[in-house]
């Protein structure tokens, strides 16, 4: 393979980064061309076959394919969405099979965002359904283990026509099961686009080169607040102009201004939804894209509506289509971010029962005695005894659900999530065996046990988190469960169908159950995902999308865990877990709701 060049038709040198109008790369002609990066070069092209219709070609310049390969994959398996560039053909060049990785896709009459909003000069409605789309894009796209690394106004365009935004250059991207590319601890992507979580991990694990930053899905959803912020003020939250140690410092560490004090224009509402992406915990933005949509869209909902009729920017008198960019503050940053708050401890110390330390010191002095001291016990403890078999005893049965293992570079997100059996034997209590030469070691041991699990018995109990936020279910999954039939409908689900053991473990996060029976037009066997919350006391779900049994047809859903017994929200905890995983009843219930209530 010549991975820099090639030989044309005329015996002329070719470089895939400079091909000219006219050449040709399998069954299309190149028109012009679109962009050249550091792994890639895009051409406009058209087919052989039916000229006048125009695609993108985007052709690796990399000598290891690995990177255009994996892209290929991933556009081609499991990022096809309306709102993600189409791609129609692959192929190699110059050699079909030695050659070049290519692939050709839609070619997006558009502008990138920042360009549509200074060019255009959109209303704030406008603005608004844009980002709300993005963010519901990228909802779809966690769901099924696909995670962009890249967002940014550039990869953001935003159709002419129907000004209808369209995720392009999946190249950073990654997918639950894709083998590690990342060589650095952070994958490729732009400094003063990625969040503060992943800049602290790279102060943190510097000396660490072999460590790979867990990129997740509120990374994604960071980068989509600081391309909302950059669009409704014609800056970006931290400039990227900065010293990159100034900007570190000001990413994880500043408030950024907020886009109304730059822009007074932006209506409330989304001003605030904006500031909510770019928090610097990601636990204090929304969990999911389409919570960031709901976010998005509930000034538009709302009484002050009408803010959202005004145009971005102001146009200069006397010149059509200029705009007036607001002005950066010259003391942006005066604001130091809030720490995190600690955990909030009990309301009282928990005092440890006085028969607890005659425990604990009767325990130290069997520790501390001598071996004679222990042998006089073991014979009075001994004597006179008879040996039985007792009763087999089988250990309780859990099957526990879990996300496949964690990459060293991705955290996974998938849909549906992999369920692991646990091996359970069962276990049978065998007579006592005659008293070894060495009895002391033993007994010390068990004492130890003893004693250790009676002093962790008077632990703290878990500390309960306060549940999700209400929200409001958005408009196209009412309508989509108005077509399936299943508002305010209550049926039977399970974790895992494939076990009849009572009980699971389950983790908080990304989850999927399945549904019992059919309901409305929902199939048996069908997939609901979404995020489970661990409580102290009880287990929530909110579940987003449904997925068809058998036709595998996807559609946006609001449904929530239930309990079948006592019909509340959510299902009650059983003796185990900790504060992120929880036994819960395997089988529950899961309603349809217009609301997500707290």
């Amino acid at each position: 393979m010549r991975p820099f060049g090639s030989m044309g038709q005329d015996g002329s040198q070719v470089f895939p980064g400079a091909l000219q109008p006219g050449a040709v790369v399998g069954g299309w002609r190149v028109q012009g061309t679109l962009g050249v990066g550091g792994y890639g070069a895009v051409y406009r092209v058209e087919p052989l076959a039916a000229p006048g219709r125009g695609f993108a070609l985007k052709l690796s310049l990399h000598p290891d394919p690995a990177r255009a390969l994996r892209e290929m994959a991933l556009l081609l398996d499991r990022a096809w969405h309306p709102n993600v560039v189409r791609v129609h053909a692959t192929g190699r060049w110059p050699d079909p099979v030695e050659g070049l990785p290519y692939f050709v896709m839609d070619c997006v009459e558009g502008l990138a965002l920042h360009l549509w909003a200074e060019t255009v000069n959109p209303t704030f409605r406008q603005v608004a359904m844009v980002g709300g789309s993005v963010a519901m894009t990228l909802g779809v796209l966690h769901a099924r283990g696909v995670l962009h690394r890249d967002l940014k106004p550039e990869h953001i365009l935003v159709r002419a026509r129907e000004q209808v935004p369209v995720l392009i250059d999946f190249g950073a991207g990654d997918q639950a099961g894709a083998a590690t590319l990342t060589t650095t601890t952070l994958p490729p992507g732009t400094l003063h686009l990625r969040s503060p979580e992943a800049i602290r991990f790279q102060q943190r694990h510097w000396r660490q080169p072999e460590l790979r930053y867990p990129y997740r899905e509120s990374d994604d959803l960071y980068a989509l607040g600081v391309c909302l912020y950059r669009t409704v003020t014609g800056h970006y939250p931290f400039p990227p102009g900065q010293e990159p140690e100034l900007l570190a410092v000001a990413i994880t560490e500043r408030l950024p201004p907020s886009p109304r004090d730059i822009n007074p224009q932006v209506p409330e509402p989304l001003s605030r939804a904006i500031l909510r992406l770019l928090e610097k915990e990601p636990e204090q933005r929304p969990r999911t894209g389409e919570a960031a949509h709901s976010e998005l869209m509930r000034g538009l909902l709302s009484g002050g509506a009408a803010a959202f009729e005004a145009h971005l920017f102001d146009e200069i008198p006397g010149t059509p289509n200029q705009i007036r960019r607001p002005a950066w503050p010259a003391q942006p940053y005066l604001t130091p971010a809030p720490r995190p708050r600690p955990a909030p401890e009990p309301a009282a110390p928990r005092r440890f029962p006085a028969w607890g330390w005659v425990g604990v010191v009767a325990c130290l002095g069997l520790l501390l005695a001598g071996p004679r001291t222990w042998e006089v016990l073991l014979r009075g403890w001994t004597r006179h005894t008879t040996p039985r078999v007792p009763e087999s005893v089988s250990a309780p049965v859990g099957h526990k659900l879990a996300s496949p293992p964690d990459r060293p570079h991705s955290v996974p997100v998938a849909a549906p999530v992999a369920v692991k059996k646990e091996e359970h034997t069962p276990v049978t209590i065998k007579p006592p065996a005659p008293p070894s030469p060495k009895p002391v070691r033993a007994l010390k041991a068990a004492t130890l046990a003893s004693c250790m699990a009676g002093m962790a018995c008077a632990s703290a109990p878990l500390v309960d988190r306060p549940t999700p936020p209400a929200e409001d279910c958005p408009l196209d999954a009412q309508a989509a469960m108005q077509k399936l039939e299943i508002e305010g409908m209550q049926w039977a689900a399970k974790f895992d169908p494939n076990t009849h053991s009572q009980f699971v473990t389950v983790r908080e996060g990304r989850a999927a159950v399945y549904t019992l029976g059919s309901e409305g037009e929902v199939r048996h066997g069908s997939m609901l995902t979404g995020t489970l919350y661990v409580g102290s006391k009880r287990v929530y779900g909110r579940f987003t999308q449904l997925r068809q049994n058998k036709t595998g047809e996807t559609l946006p859903v609001c449904i929530e865990l239930w309990f079948l017994d006592d019909r509340t929200r959510g299902v009650p905890r059983s003796e185990g877990g900790d504060e992120n995983t929880a036994v819960v009843p395997n089988m529950m219930s899961v309603r349809g709701v217009w609301r997500y209530d707290e």
